[in-house]
């Protein structure tokens, strides 16, 4: 119930004078104005209400967020049994049309049943089915595959177009192994079949485990810039960097003498016993064929002990 509604307040003289209160948000009053209208059953005829603001000085502990009104009107049905309506109109016309093309505005239900399963391969199948209600898309219907590690936020997950088809192959060695991912899948109706929308909500979620690596740096990937940096990033068990130290090793071309990257910077990734270190390799006379050799290993420690100045007898 609005509140001019649910503050309108009304009584009479019986004889010829109807008198209503009321109020309106002071913020909704300068947006569009209310006209309070009467009809007896009598008559059946809306007959506008004069109504003046109410002054401050009329009112006790006056609001500055509600306008007050007090109206009037002269009415000549009076009686037991007479019934008076009260009701409220914007001065201004609100509304909004549309004609809707049906087939032209889909927005279809979120996909049903996203499951996983482990292939004989070590690969991943995720398999889904279109909404009960949508079975009469059905084949018109693409959908969007998005997954991710549990820990990684859903801006950062990779995406799959699917089309003619309920089910996604996921390769194991796209994959960190050792970690736990989520999926989950939208549709949309297809290009191809004649109708046009928006995509689904998404689907229920669906999590699973890959197997565990060794102890070999992973997930490593390098992203380019555009001008002059080329920032790779890879991962490794927290416990191993206590003893082993890594170090990004490039080359520009096949003939180019290896370099070292440096600095490695590390940051500890939540919920996981890995963190990701990375450096920046900077990239000079880049063109579109440009590649970059990278590659990340152990690197060798050594301590220089001058014998004569460590001498025990044992």
């Amino acid at each position: 119930e609005s509140i001019p509604m649910k503050s309108l307040s009304c009584y009479n003289d019986y004889n010829s004078q109807v008198i209503c209160t009321w109020m309106e948000h002071s913020e909704a009053h300068a947006l569009v104005g209310m006209i309070l209208y009467q009809r007896d059953d009598i008559i059946m005829e809306d007959k506008e209400m004069f109504c003046k603001r109410r002054t401050e000085n009329y009112l006790h502990q006056a609001s500055d967020s509600y306008v007050h009104w007090v109206c009037h009107n002269t009415t000549e049905n009076f009686g037991i049994g007479v019934e008076d309506t009260y009701s409220f109109k914007p001065n201004k016309i609100l509304q909004a049309e549309l004609t809707v093309h049906l087939f032209q505005n889909v927005q279809s239900l979120p996909p049903q049943n996203l499951s996983v399963s482990f292939m004989t391969s070590g690969d991943f199948l995720l398999t889904w089915e279109a909404a009960a209600r949508n079975q009469r898309l059905g084949s018109a219907l693409e959908y969007e595959v998005t997954y991710k590690r549990e820990w990684e936020s859903w801006e950062k997950a990779s995406s799959l177009l699917i089309s003619n088809a309920t089910s996604c192959h996921l390769r194991c060695k796209d994959l960190v192994p050792g970690s736990s991912y989520v999926a989950r899948v939208r549709a949309r109706p297809g290009q191809a079949s004649g109708f046009s929308g928006h995509y689904s909500e998404w689907s229920m979620e669906v999590s699973w485990q890959t197997p565990e690596g060794g102890p070999q740096p992973r997930n490593l990937h390098c992203l380019f810039n555009g001008a002059d940096r080329l920032m790779c990033s890879w991962e490794v068990k927290k416990a191993i960097t206590t003893s082993v130290l890594f170090g990004l090793f490039f080359r520009a071309t096949p003939a180019s003498v290896e370099e070292e990257c440096s600095p490695v910077l590390e940051k500890a990734l939540p919920h996981v016993p890995y963190v990701v270190q990375s450096c920046e390799v900077p990239v000079t006379n880049s063109s579109s064929q440009s590649q970059y050799h990278v590659s990340v290993r152990a690197k060798t420690e050594e301590k220089v002990i001058e014998a004569y100045k460590n001498s025990e007898l044992l």
